[in-house]
């Protein structure tokens, strides 16, 4: 029931069957995460397969508890600077009980990415200078850590 440009391409949509389409490399999916994001797996995993860890790369990342993002800032500008290839990245969340009761409170999901040797460098930096700012930390489960 839909008309696409010449030359497009279905994105399959696992969610409700109303696909999305590429136009060579150039992708368009829904805005609702929900749909979005396994149709964006779907377009990594069969069409650029090929890049997919073609350098070593790890995340780490721990919840924090007590403290504002701003007070986190300047530590995560200078995991970045002291740490080449290294990207520091947080996510302050408000809380969400369904998730279970570890993240039902206020907290910050905060960590490193990069090159392994270097990022499991940082995320000891990273740990200790939140401690240092009085926050609290809690390691996100394994289970749930990308």
């Amino acid at each position: 029931m839909g008309t696409f440009a010449q030359g497009a391409h279905i994105i399959p949509n696992s969610y409700n069957k109303i696909p999305g389409f590429s136009v060579g490399d150039h992708h368009f999916v829904p805005g609702f995460p929900v749909m979005a994001w396994p149709m964006i797996e779907w377009v990594l995993d069969n069409q650029y397969a090929h890049l997919h860890h073609a350098t070593p790369h790890i995340e780490r990342s721990l919840l924090v508890f007590g403290l504002p993002e701003s007070r986190i800032t300047p530590l995560m500008v200078q995991i970045e600077r002291d740490f080449e290839g290294v990207r520091a990245f947080s996510l302050p969340s408000l809380g969400d009980p369904a998730r279970g009761t570890l993240y039902a409170r206020l907290h910050i999901d905060l960590g490193v990415k990069g090159d392994p040797e270097q990022a499991n460098a940082a995320f000891e930096v990273l740990r200790q200078g939140v401690l240092e700012l009085g926050g609290e930390v809690v390691d996100v489960p394994a289970e749930e850590a990308k």
